[in-house]
């Protein structure tokens, strides 16, 4: 089996980044893929795991713990989704004495001949689980590719992982595995039809990363480090840790950041943390919301030290700055200025609309959109339609994306200057028509992200 071959039967499973009709407590099991993982040794007991879970800011708050990690000088697996390119881009080991690929946007992805290796390794287990745990129902692409994760951490012995949660939490795969500090990135709405329609019904589902202690940590106690989150949600969460006997931690209590100044290249923090420990950070990562995951990041950093373990404060600030996370604010260009944020519902659509009013106030502005049929459309264009001057719509590769005519048309009637089928065409056309002096956002979408951010590349 090649590479290719090894993407083309991961394809065979059913994969819910892809679809949109089902049932999510028929559909996510998470008895599922402990009893598959149990049939290969249970390789995620050997992973100290710090579990990321919340509604935004999770990959963004991943990167930043996974790099203030290897700063320290631990070796850090490192899973994410979605990918924007490179499927690799999901699995990858943040290595301090690795500084080949320092400039990589995504340093130290999985190897292909890795990926092929572990698949053939757990194939014939995927085969025996399919015909004698039929009642468990099918494995899914999602849970086939966090098992391998999990074989290759392992394998490779990192001192520690950090896992996001592929969508909710307490049934995602990544729940399989025991945590030594939670971590809750801030909530709000999105996948209602999935989660359920309020914030409290949504925290639930994102609480379940929240587990009773770890027996195999050293100090046997259960942290979870949150975000500053509206009442309902921290109402769910406190809950959850009195039931599981855990710390809980919150911004804006325990911790908190406040902005000192900024461009757009990087903005300076202060950080009041744990245990009154007081910082100043610089971090590359642009928009008001990357201070709160930045502090979120370094808060469970912080919590770590319950378990015996201390991260010096030159290794936090180090990870701070260092810290990239591509398709997240990301300045492509500066003439024109060309942005991309994948920002997919109506919250992160309200915090893309301030960094634009702030920063291109005086720019005409364009925009490339495009998102995803079960998102908040409404919500999303009520918060950038006002701000840019013309706007081309477009679609991604993924079954799941809006048409544009049909779907997103009536909300960007008054601004639509084309409607494209696929990110390239309108790409194009917003290179032809765009000026020098002008700025630009593409967004609504991760996928439409990638696939703009692979075309400029070109």
């Amino acid at each position: 089996m090649n590479y290719e071959e090894a993407l083309a039967y991961l394809d065979t499973f059913i994969n819910y980044e892809r679809k949109t009709d089902y049932q999510y407590k028929a559909a996510f099991k998470l008895e599922r893929i402990q009893k598959f993982l149990s049939n290969l040794g249970n390789p995620q007991h050997e992973l100290k795991a710090i579990h990321v879970a919340g509604t935004k800011g999770k990959g963004s708050s991943a990167c930043f713990i996974a790099q203030i990690l290897k700063e320290e000088g631990f070796r850090v697996g490192l899973y994410t989704s979605p990918h924007l390119k490179d499927f690799r881009e999901r699995i990858r080991i943040l290595d301090p004495d690795n500084t080949a690929e320092e400039r990589s946007a995504f340093p130290g992805m999985i190897l292909k001949n890795d990926l092929v290796s572990l698949l053939e390794q757990i194939m014939p287990g995927i085969g025996f689980f399919r015909h004698s745990f039929q009642n468990f129902g099918a494995l899914t692409f999602f849970e086939i590719i966090t098992a391998i994760a999990f074989k290759f951490f392992q394998e490779k012995k990192t001192d520690f992982v950090v896992l996001e949660t592929g969508l909710g939490g307490r049934f995602d795969a990544t729940n399989a595995a025991d945590s030594y500090v939670s971590v809750i990135t801030p909530i709000s709405y999105d996948h209602e039809l999935i989660l359920g329609n309020t914030l409290a019904e949504i925290a639930f589902e994102k609480a379940g990363i929240l587990k009773k202690s770890n027996k195999k940590t050293k100090n046997d106690v259960s942290v979870c480090v949150t975000a500053p989150q509206p009442k309902e949600v921290l109402d769910v969460l406190r809950r959850r840790a009195r039931s599981e006997g855990a710390i809980l931690f919150e911004g804006g209590r325990d911790f908190y950041s406040k902005k000192l100044s900024g461009d757009l290249f990087s903005q300076n923090f202060f950080y009041q943390g744990l245990k009154d420990t007081s910082y100043f950070f610089t971090t590359k990562m642009l928009g008001a919301h990357q201070l709160v995951n930045a502090s979120l990041a370094v808060a469970a950093c912080e919590a770590l030290s319950l378990h015996g373990i201390k991260i010096r404060g030159s290794a936090v600030g180090k990870g701070i700055l260092n810290a990239f996370w591509p398709g997240r604010l990301e300045v492509m260009s500066t003439k024109p200025f060309i942005i991309l944020d994948g920002a997919h519902n109506k919250d992160s659509a309200c915090r893309l609309s301030y960094f634009l009013e702030k920063e291109f106030k005086r720019l005409r502005k364009w925009m490339i959109f495009g998102v995803s049929e079960d998102k908040d459309i409404k919500g999303i264009a009520e918060q950038l339609e006002p701000l840019v001057d013309k706007v081309i719509l477009t679609r991604s590769d993924n079954p799941r994306a809006a048409d544009p005519r049909k779907v997103l048309m009536p909300y960007f009637k008054n601004k639509a200057y084309a409607v494209t089928q696929t990110v390239e065409e309108a790409f194009n056309i917003l290179n032809k028509e765009i000026a020098a002096e002008d700025a630009a956002i593409i967004t609504g979408s991760l996928f439409v992200v990638g696939q703009a951010r692979e075309l400029w590349q070109k």
